[in-house]
């Protein structure tokens, strides 16, 4: 039976760590020319409901650079994590963004095997078509807006395109999630009627 010290295999699982790490690396590419921002907001139709509003713009002379006719075509995902270096560590949510309505919610999927945290139950439930800037520099934007994120928490978003040179994604922005109270009142018709 072969033993191997605690040092070895902690050098072993470092190693291992580092490995996963560069691959992850190697994988997507950050392309500093998307700019995104991410806004949170209640809902006006669901009570105590925290949505964020997640906009992100890249110029057409670089989409073109990457390959990427434009927005409409390319192959898009809204990416999520709540963790600490959650991109590099694979604890992340991926949407697709395809047509999504109130209607018709896209759930976000996990990219890990465990029980998906409260905080990855959202949905994406409205897709804005990409808008080009009439600038001489025009730049291509879209916007996405997923509902039913956790109070308080901070979600730090991407956007990832798949290139015909591989993944590019942009870099993350952090918001956090709003708290919305709601006050309730009772329905008129359940409230118990003074006598004088």
């Amino acid at each position: 039976m072969l033993r191997i010290s605690p040092r070895l295999s902690a050098l072993a699982l470092f190693l291992q760590a580092a490995e996963f790490a560069a691959v992850a690396q190697t994988q997507a590419r950050e392309e500093q020319r998307i700019t995104i921002t991410a806004d949170s907001f209640c809902s006006d139709t669901k009570l105590r409901t925290s949505n964020a509003r997640i906009r992100w713009s890249m110029p057409g002379a670089a989409l073109e650079a990457a390959g990427v006719g434009n927005f409409s075509t390319a192959k898009q995902s809204l990416e999520v994590t709540v963790y600490k270096n959650g991109f590099e560590k694979g604890l992340l949510a991926s949407v697709p963004i395809p047509q999504a309505t109130p209607e018709r919610p896209l759930a976000a999927q996990a990219q890990q095997k465990r029980p998906i945290p409260r905080a990855f139950q959202f949905s994406l439930i409205e897709v804005e078509q990409p808008k080009t800037s009439p600038a001489a520099e025009a730049s291509t934007e879209m916007g996405a807006v997923v509902e039913g994120l956790e109070p308080g928490v901070n979600y730090t978003w991407r956007i990832a395109i798949e290139t015909s040179s591989g993944k590019i994604v942009s870099a993350p922005v952090t918001s956090q999630a709003t708290t919305c109270p709601a006050d309730m009142a009772p329905a008129p018709s359940a409230r118990k009627k003074r006598t004088p």
